[in-house]
């Protein structure tokens, strides 16, 4: 993670700000964010996946998506199996 971006987060009345003060960096600000929580023994991932269609196409409707999901779930389960946690 890049830690400059968390200055993103400050906030003049909270301990911090859950959303960036600025138009970029979006996945990388709330990975940020959610650090704040986790202890440094804790073993964590952050997915930032635009699950969204805009507008309508052939076999994709507008409207939320799970945007290779599937995939991804499949491929951690090969990869880490049940329990490997």
């Amino acid at each position: 993670l890049f830690a400059p971006y968390g200055e993103r987060l400050k906030s003049k009345v909270a301990d911090y700000n859950n959303v960036s003060d600025g138009p970029f960096a979006g996945a990388i600000t709330a990975a940020l964010f959610l650090e704040a929580f986790v202890s440094d023994s804790d073993r964590w991932l952050h997915l930032d996946s635009y699950g969204w269609n805009d507008k309508d196409r052939p076999g994709r409707p507008a409207g939320g998506e799970g945007l290779a999901m599937r995939a991804l779930f499949a491929m951690l389960a090969e990869r880490f199996g049940p329990g490997a946690a």
